[in-house]
C-alpha cells in the first residue's frame, strides 16, 4: 500500500493513517520491528518504499539547491551543499570524459542515488548524522548508547546545537510558534524561579535555531 500510495495526491496522509506512526519512524531513523514481524515480504515492501520516498525527498533538496535556492540553515545543510557540489563535479567530469552517455539531470540523479548520503526527514529538523563517523551529534554526547542501536538517538536531539541539523523553511513555523509560546509562558506572574530557568534555556535554544536561519 505504501508504494502504490505514494504516487497519488495525500500519499503521506493515507500512509501514515494505514501504518500509523511506521513512515514517520522509519523515515527519522528505521522501521518499526512490531509491523513486520508477521510478514517479511511486507518488510521488504515497505523499506523499498520509505527508502525510495527518502531518495525523492533527497532528490528534491539537490534540485532546489542547483536552482540556487535555499535548502537549510545550520551545519548540516551545509555539509549537505558540499556533498550536492561534489555530485555535481563528478558529473561534469564523466560528461567531459565522455563516460555519461546522457547530458541531463539524469546523470546528477544516478549518481546522487548511488551516493547514499545520509539524511533523516523530521518536523523540527533534519539529520545528517553519518552512522560510521558520528562526528559532532550531540544527541550521542556522554549518551548509554543501547547495544545494537546505530544512527541517532532522536529523544536527545538538540537540533539548534548538533552540527549535524539542518533546519530547513518548512521547519521555521514551528520555531516560532515555539518561540512566542514560550515567552508568553515566561511572563506568567508567580512562576518558580527553577522553571523559570528552564525557560530561559529554551527560548535561547530556540532563538539559536532562528538565528541561524536569519529570523531575529
Amino acid at each position: 500500500m505504501a508504494m502504490l500510495t505514494r504516487d497519488y495526491p495525500g500519499s503521506e496522509i493515507a500512509v501514515g493513517m494505514q501504518l500509523k506512526h511506521a513512515a514517520t519512524r522509519a523515515l527519522a531513523n528505521h522501521w518499526t520491528q512490531g509491523y513486520m514481524d508477521h510478514d517479511p515480504s511486507w518488510a521488504r515492501l515497505l523499506t523499498t518504499a520509505i527508502a525510495e520516498r527518502r531518495f525523492q525527498r533527497l532528490r528534491d533538496l539537490f534540485d532546489a539547491d542547483g536552482r540556487g535556492e535555499a535548502i537549510g540553515f545550520g551545519p548540516g545543510a551545509d555539509q549537505m551543499r558540499l556533498a550536492f557540489a561534489a555530485v555535481r563535479e563528478k558529473a561534469e567530469a564523466l560528461r567531459a570524459s565522455g563516460k555519461a552517455q546522457r547530458g541531463d539531470i539524469r546523470v546528477e540523479h544516478g549518481l546522487l542515488k548511488r551516493t547514499h548520503l545520509s539524511i533523516r526527514f523530521g518536523k523540527l529538523n533534519h539529520c545528517t548524522l553519518d552512522e560510521n563517523n558520528p562526528v559532532g551529534a550531540k544527541c550521542l554526547e556522554d549518551a548509554i548508547v543501547p547495544p545494537g542501536h546505530r544512527g541517532p538517538l532522536i529523544d536527545r536531539c538538540q537540533p539548534a546545537r548538533c552540527s549535524n541539523s539542518i533546519i530547513a523553511a518548512e521547519h521555521l513555523p514551528i520555531w516560532q510558534a515555539e518561540h512566542a509560546s514560550l515567552t508568553k509562558l515566561r511572563s506568567l506572574p508567580a512562576l518558580p524561579a527553577n522553571r523559570k530557568a528552564l525557560i530561559d534555556q529554551q527560548i535561547r535554544d530556540v532563538e539559536i535555531a532562528l538565528t541561524k536561519a536569519g529570523e531575529t
